[in-house]
């Protein structure tokens, strides 16, 4: 026997014998790789077994489920528990008992590494855990909570509390679509709920549909059709106006953007009608006159709505003609809001000019440079920025592009699922406001 070998020898011995005291043997992978340093067969050990016999993994969680958060509405209604364990021919168990305790119970199919809850499967607060088994054993995985977010009622101090910020007021923005004959939104749970300082922003028109079309009135449910000019009021804004004023609110008031000559491509001028950005805005501040809520002493946000629409088809000499209403562009918007300023300061009013847009409309750049660049300084910002629209405030406020040089966005959408228990509507538009955001520019 060499040098080498007795040396391997009195090591496997003195290896074998702290095994056999400790109640073990060679079993252990440390001690069956010690053994095959020295021999290719399996060398027996102090209490009859081999050095090549197969080790027992013991069955161990590496990482334990965490708690989840799921939203009761919006895009993130749904989501996973997960568990990561290590041992041989593992199988999974998940259970669940109620927020208040009680007896564990085995959830039906849930037989994978992860557990997928959707909303309205398991109320807020429930708590799951997983039996992992396997050849090593079973273990139990720790308790992981499932939170519902509903959404909230304080937006203005969330918002706060997320970012820093003073002087919030929250609100709704309000449409003929609240006023609907199946259900009509109830302003004095409105105002209940949005505060002594709380506002609603209504929408007073909009030229969304083309002229000469058949459409339903929204209010009344009665077969309507636009007239030589493609706009229309919108049903509930009188009553809105009214209701809110009463109920002490502060008002805003929005036109959406519609079909104008430079979007009707065809000859015949079947969308528009050789309307214009500045025929919509003498219209806009025409009917805002005529209902008398807002007047000369108003500061309230006028707004142009700057949104895509949709497609429409028309018929002239036996031809079908298809366009869709795209967004009006930087130019146009401009039209209007130079329009609506010198119409309205002419007679003694005065303007708070604003635009509606998605925060990826405000952000775009083209060739470098923020599309909306020759707006910003003209209007101030009402962005649309929902986050996961679980009527939540999101995890971030809104990009603004070129307004972040002109303090930043003035009015936040914040989700189109707000809730307002009592209303008489389903979801709705909430906003927030900053402090000024009733203050026009100089």
């Amino acid at each position: 026997m060499t040098d080498a070998a007795n040396r391997t020898a009195r090591i496997l011995a003195t290896l074998s014998l702290s095994l056999v005291l400790a109640g073990g043997g060679l079993s252990s992978p440390v001690a069956a790789h010690a053994a095959g340093a020295g021999s290719t067969v399996g060398t027996p050990d102090l209490v009859g077994r081999s050095a090549a016999t197969s080790v027992t993994r013991v069955t161990t969680i590496v990482t334990q489920p965490a708690n989840l958060a799921i939203s009761r509405y919006g895009t993130r209604t749904k989501g996973s528990f997960t568990v990561v364990a290590s041992g041989l021919k593992l199988t999974y168990k998940w259970q669940r008992r109620p927020a208040s305790g009680g007896v564990w119970k085995t959830i039906t199919g849930a037989r994978s590494a992860s557990y997928t809850v959707r909303v309205g499967t398991w109320p807020s607060g429930t708590r799951f855990r997983v039996k992992v088994s396997g050849t090593g054993g079973t273990v139990t995985s720790r308790v992981a909570r499932l939170t519902v977010l509903k959404p909230t009622k304080t937006p203005a101090k969330d918002a706060e509390k997320a970012f820093g910020l003073t002087g919030l007021t929250q609100g709704v923005d309000l449409s003929a679509y609240q006023y609907l004959p199946s259900g009509r939104i109830k302003m004095a749970k409105v105002a209940e709920r949005v505060g002594t300082d709380g506002f609603t922003i209504l929408r007073n028109g909009s030229g969304a549909r083309p002229r000469k079309v058949a459409y339903t009135d929204a209010c009344t449910g009665q077969a309507m059709r636009t007239g030589a000019k493609p706009v229309v009021e919108d049903c509930a804004y009188a009553t809105f106006a009214d209701q809110a004023t009463s109920a002490g609110l502060s008002l805003g008031h929005y036109w959406f953007n519609g079909w104008i000559d430079s979007i009707d491509t065809t000859s015949q001028d079947l969308f528009a009608g050789g309307f214009t950005p500045e025929d919509s805005a003498a219209t806009f501040v025409s009917w805002l006159k005529a209902d008398g809520n807002y007047t000369k002493k108003s500061t309230d946000p006028l707004v142009l709505d700057v949104e895509a629409g949709h497609a429409w088809t028309k018929k002239k000499d036996g031809k079908k003609y298809t366009l869709t209403l795209r967004a009006w562009n930087p130019a146009e918007a401009t039209a209007f809001i130079t329009e609506v300023k010198a119409l309205l300061t002419a007679d003694g009013y005065h303007p708070n000019l604003y635009v509606y847009m998605s925060a990826n409309a405000a952000s775009k750049k083209v060739n470098g440079v923020y599309r909306w660049a020759d707006v910003a300084p003209i209007a101030r910002l009402w962005v649309a920025s929902w986050g996961t629209d679980n009527g939540r405030i999101p995890d971030s406020q809104p990009k603004v592009g070129p307004w972040a040089s002109h303090g930043g966005w003035s009015l936040w959408q914040y989700s189109s699922n707000a809730r307002i228990a009592g209303s008489g509507v389903g979801a709705l538009d909430g906003d927030i406001a900053k402090a000024d955001a009733w203050t026009p520019n100089a």
